[in-house]
């Protein structure tokens, strides 16, 4: 296990800052959402008897028959689009297990970056990494998703650092725009508060959160990782535990490398960590995290995380 200095040393090589906190842009973009506060929607305000835990990657195993992998961002401050895309991911993954017939998708992160930086950031972060949170979320829901693959001359088959640098100030290409827009994401709603977080999770609409709560790098005997230092950053919640240690399960973007000790309840992914439920509650305060919903209206269900 690392030490306090080694840690520090290790951040410094890996991380990259990625979320800019603009609380006018946050409230520019919510203004014209029908659902801008996810306790009001009907999944939110549902009497929902909690499960104990919900393990978002399970699902992943269930629908894919491979575990959820822990990718790396790279050296540049994407984060955004990654923790925008992991919740995305958990969203399409509750619905397809809960008996839609939608296919699965590798959804690919340098057009989500490029669409909430250009298309709907308006180049305002000019050449500079990293988006807003709520840019994101309007992205998929204005233009949608593009899953990983081969469209004409363009390879995306696999994470780019360079595409996401030049696609972050260019934009994304005209000619996959029709091909984002077959697959949108109908709604999104900002999650304000650790219920409403275990609420959306419980119903299958996953989470981006985005703030700037820092963490160490090695998880304890239960896989929660400690509170530290700032951080300006997009992940995303994929699960959470009640019991006797209530927290969250945080999917990071800097790959399973960046982390040491056990993995705690579920044998999460590696490249995230469990955090105690009263560190979520501040970084969800932040007010630039949110949900996604592939239905309009957010509507209360069950899906079967129980398998």
């Amino acid at each position: 296990m690392p030490n306090e200095a080694d840690e520090l040393d290790l951040i410094s090589e890996i991380y990259k800052p990625g979320w800019l906190d603009d609380e006018r842009e946050v409230e520019t973009i919510m203004e014209s959402q029908p659902f801008p506060a996810f306790g009001n929607t009907p999944a939110g305000s549902d009497p929902i008897q909690l499960p104990d835990s919900v393990l978002g990657w399970k699902l992943h195993e269930r629908v894919t028959g491979k575990p959820w992998p822990s990718g790396s961002q790279g050296n540049v401050g994407s984060c955004v689009s990654w923790g925008t895309r992991n919740g995305a991911t958990l969203t399409m993954l509750a619905q397809i297990a809960a008996g839609s017939n939608e296919e699965f998708a590798d959804i690919a992160q340098e057009p989500i970056y490029a669409l909430s930086r250009v298309e709907i950031g308006k180049r305002k972060l000019g050449r500079n990494d990293g988006s807003i949170g709520a840019w994101a979320a309007e992205a998929v829901r204005a233009f949608g998703v593009i899953k990983r693959g081969v469209y004409g001359n363009i390879d995306l088959t696999k994470y780019s650092e360079a595409r996401c640098k030049e696609w972050g100030w260019i934009g994304l290409p005209d000619e996959l725009e029709p091909v984002a827009k077959e697959r949108p994401i109908k709604a999104y709603s900002k999650v304000m508060s650790v219920d409403e977080c275990q609420r959306a999770l419980a119903q299958g609409y996953g989470v981006n959160v985005c703030s700037n709560q820092g963490f160490r790098l090695s998880r304890d005997s239960d896989g929660f990782c400690a509170p530290r230092g700032t951080w300006a950053h997009s992940m995303a919640i994929i699960g959470y535990q009640l019991g006797k240690r209530p927290g969250f399960f945080i999917l990071n973007s800097w790959g399973a490398d960046a982390y040491s000790g056990p993995m705690g309840l579920g044998d999460g992914p590696g490249g995230g960590f469990w955090a105690e439920a009263d560190v979520v509650e501040r970084m969800l305060k932040r007010g630039d995290s949110y949900c996604y919903s592939s239905f309009n209206g957010f509507p209360a269900q069950r899906p079967n995380f129980y398998f």
